[in-house]
């Protein structure tokens, strides 16, 4: 240090002034110099640092839009100021999705979900306004370019707010995930189908297992004390009961194979159609019925204004559920008529019907007749599938059964099918 003031001073005094300003300019253009290196070096630095975050920003929105066209997503904000929603990426490859135009206000947006759906639509941007939470999870149904509706799941995060950290801006994606509801319906669809068949088959073996028992245990038991009975009338009365024992049970296994077909095949597929008279189809399953009758209190008829009709379906399948009907009504009358008749519908269908002065049935067991095993009378036989059945067959035919009842007072049971033309 004493040597650079001493230098300085010789200087000034031999020199002068002269060479100190010299001095002094040359060591501030040094400085300026190293100062100019350093920035233009920050700058360069800068800028290669910029440069890079450029093309990193650039290659991310490569990816970004890439990822969005794999997943087949849309991307939405909506402005919570004026509650407006604009489309900015659309990538969902089903044709009629909905896409609105930019700015589309949000009312018109709910109108075109389902009303349970715009009410939770509703209920999440409310949440968003007031800062209930950020990020949502929805899914709904919106009205499609045909009318039709699709399943649409969005997630949606309040991406900016103002100074007084009140949201201002909602963005999200939506994708449409019909497919995904399908099958989501098809599982549970099979799940149900599967706990249906579970409880039928536990049905089944009870009511199988009771309603042939009761029979066999009749056959077997009247056969073997049969050649024991001397007295003609007593042995024509065990014959008797044998065989009524032996068609009960025939008319069991039947309508176990008439249900496994039902369930095992397209029906529509499997049916026989020919040209028959359902007038005389009718009338020829009352005669039958009727001379089976021994009630004496009991009386059958025949009831219809038209002398024909002549049908082109399932023959076989008309006259099961009208023998059914009847063989149901006599099982569930022990006094009074049974009458069977048939009814031209506006010149559509045609509609026989089978009445009768029975015990009737209650308002909730009509609801529960036609499905398999069920029973209104467990203490009178039968397997409970004879109705499961004619349903199946009455809607193979394009057609329905019903019934109309009064507890006491009797039932009504109809077929009602298409009039179809005589080929």
């Amino acid at each position: 240090m004493k040597i650079v003031c001493d230098i300085f001073l010789y200087t000034f005094d031999t020199h002068g002034y002269t060479y100190f300003v010299v001095f002094t300019v040359a060591i501030l253009l040094i400085a300026y110099l190293v100062v100019m290196l350093w920035l233009q070096n920050r700058e360069k630095a800068l800028l290669t640092r910029s440069l890079a975050h450029l093309a990193s920003m650039k290659r991310h929105g490569v990816e970004y839009e890439l990822v969005l066209q794999a997943m087949k997503l849309a991307t939405w904000r909506i402005d919570l100021r004026d509650m407006t929603l604009t489309f900015e990426n659309d990538y969902r490859s089903m044709p009629n999705l909905y896409t609105p135009v930019p700015g589309t206000p949000m009312n018109e947006v709910l109108k075109l979900l389902m009303p349970e759906d715009a009410e939770k639509m509703r209920e999440v941007l409310k949440g968003v306004k007031v800062g209930k939470q950020d990020i949502y999870h929805l899914q709904f149904r919106i009205k499609e370019g045909n009318g039709d509706y699709y399943w649409s799941d969005i997630y949606g995060t309040v991406s900016e707010r103002d100074d007084d950290g009140k949201p201002i801006t909602f963005i999200g994606t939506a994708k449409n995930i019909d497919k995904q509801k399908k099958q989501e319906k098809e599982l549970l669809d099979a799940r149900l189908k599967a706990e249906e068949s579970e409880r039928l088959k536990t049905a089944f073996i009870q009511n199988i297992s009771h309603e042939v028992r009761t029979p066999l245990n009749a056959i077997v038991g009247f056969s073997e004390i049969l050649p024991n009975i001397t007295d003609p009338n007593e042995r024509e009365e065990l014959m008797r009961i044998i065989k009524e024992n032996n068609a009960k049970l025939l008319q069991i296994f039947e309508d176990m194979m008439n249900i496994s077909k039902v369930e095992a095949h397209d029906e529509k597929a499997n049916l026989v159609k020919s040209n028959f008279d359902l007038v005389q189809l009718v009338q020829e399953k009352m005669a039958r019925c009727s001379s089976q009758n021994t009630n004496a209190n009991l009386t059958m008829e025949f009831a219809s204004q038209e002398q024909k009709v002549e049908l082109f379906t399932d023959k076989e399948r008309v006259d099961y559920i009208v023998t059914h009907f009847l063989e149901n009504a006599m099982k569930f009358t022990s006094q009074g008529n049974i009458t069977a008749g048939i009814s031209l519908m506006a010149g559509v269908n045609v509609r026989v019907w089978v009445s009768d002065t029975g015990k009737g049935i209650s308002s909730q067991d009509q609801e529960k007749i036609f499905d398999r095993f069920f029973k209104v009378d467990y203490f009178i036989q039968g397997a409970g599938l004879g109705l499961a059945v004619c349903r199946s067959y009455a809607l193979s035919l394009g057609g329905n059964v019903g019934v109309e009842s009064q507890l006491g007072q009797g039932s009504t049971f109809w077929l009602e099918i298409p009039l179809e033309t005589v080929k």
